[in-house]
């Protein structure tokens, strides 16, 4: 067995694989900051379910979406193990230095906010995915799934309900971000907690580096929000870098 861990991610579209997705992203940020070696697993989205259900990994909950999600990771010891709260908690109790303060992070709260203006964008960068982003060989899976999951069409959800009707909603909702930035800090430094960076940051800085990797102009806009923003996603940087 390899004394490595495996990370199992999203592949994209061009020659060579690098981390695209927020989901993953969270987790390989943990992985760096606690400088644990991995290798990573290049999964397309239909290879996921078959690949990590023969694990024998228990499926999510279907309230939650699908029953196979990346990230997955394998330790060493041969255990696997799916969905990112999970993996963080058991590598903080395996590799505990230094520290992701999960007791004192606002896990909620940051999920929260997240969703609140990620999810008006659906519509501006899900197509995108599917035209540029995803490989080739899993662009009729991801155009039929999110067809069935958003009762149309890439095309239609994103000519009816992107654009800057999209943005509207999600700058409305610029403000949950703002008081996530500034109600939780212990000190004045930039990160959730102030000068200690927690799993709640590498959650924020994984959808903002995914959303960079997915659309750069989308990042952009996002990040304009708010300086304080910027400044979280810049001290994150060192754990952005292995990105394979």
């Amino acid at each position: 067995m390899s004394q490595n861990i495996v990370l199992y991610d999203l592949a994209r579209r061009g020659a060579k694989n690098t981390c695209w997705s927020w989901n993953v992203w969270k987790i390989r940020q943990v992985l760096n900051y606690k400088h644990i070696s991995y290798t990573t697993t290049w999964l397309t989205h239909p290879e996921i379910e078959p690949t990590l259900s023969a694990f024998g990994i228990p499926p999510n909950d279907m309230d939650k979406g699908s029953p196979y999600t990346v990230p997955a990771i394998r330790l060493p010891t041969g255990e696997y193990i799916m969905e990112s709260l999970a993996i963080a908690q058991k590598l903080e109790s395996l590799y505990p230095n230094p520290s992701l303060h999960l007791p004192t992070t606002p896990i909620e709260e940051t999920r929260a906010a997240i969703g609140a203006f990620a999810g008006p964008l659906f519509p501006v960068f899900m197509p995108h995915i599917g035209r540029s982003v995803i490989r080739e060989d899993s662009v009729v899976w991801f155009r039929e799934n999110r067809q069935k999951n958003y009762g149309m069409t890439l095309e239609e959800f994103e000519a009816s309900k992107g654009g800057e009707l999209a943005w509207k909603a999600a700058e409305a909702k610029a403000g949950l971000l703002k008081e996530l930035l500034a109600d939780h800090k212990l000190d004045e430094g930039p990160s959730i907690l102030g000068s200690t960076p927690t799993y709640a940051d590498f959650m924020l800085v994984g959808l903002l580096e995914g959303l960079r990797r997915i659309e750069q102009d989308v990042f952009e806009r996002v990040v304009g929000w708010d300086g304080k923003l910027g400044q979280l996603y810049d001290v994150c940087r060192p754990y952005l870098a292995k990105d394979d």
